[in-house]
């Protein structure tokens, strides 16, 4: 079985306009977010055989954030085609990863992830908010998640995390 992890970043800072979209640092709510979301995916024993994430400074930094309790780093991967991809880009860089990978988290930007949230599992959701993180699961090869068998197993949000 196979457990598709999709996260948004951590909310971003807008303190320095100068900055281009792409070098945009977390903002101190982000950096909490983040925190509260490594401590979730720690208490919950939750793991990944491979990370693929947007280069943007804010991905990174989430990422650093939320791996920050693990003993053994994931390896990752960073690739520009992440950085404002669409729904069905992002699909077809799951459909190419090797089915030896069990546990994948792609960190992206919205609403490329939001939408590929709603095609893969047939859910409507309301709100993908930054720090959003989806478990996708019921799929054995990752070449088959537009199958329309998908589960949307979780999807957790910031707000969630300060009430747990």
């Amino acid at each position: 079985m196979k457990n598709l992890f999709l996260l948004r970043h951590a909310k971003s800072s807008w303190d320095n306009a100068a900055l281009v979209d792409f070098n945009r640092p977390l903002s101190k709510r982000g950096i909490s977010n983040a925190i509260l979301l490594s401590k979730y995916i720690q208490k919950n024993s939750i793991s990944f055989d491979l990370v693929l994430s947007s280069p943007s400074e804010r991905t990174q930094s989430t990422l650093d954030l939320v791996l920050s309790s693990f003993d053994s780093i994931p390896t990752t991967t960073y690739k520009e085609s992440i950085y404002h991809a669409s729904a069905s880009s992002l699909s077809q860089l799951i459909k190419e990863q090797d089915d030896e990978i069990n546990n994948l988290l792609i960190i992206g930007h919205n609403p490329g992830l939001h939408i590929l949230t709603e095609t893969l599992t047939n859910e409507s959701i309301v709100k993908f908010p930054t720090c959003a993180f989806v478990k996708i699961t019921n799929f054995n090869y990752w070449k088959d998640i537009d199958a329309g068998i998908l589960n949307l197993e979780s999807l957790i949000t910031p707000k969630e995390l300060k009430n747990d």
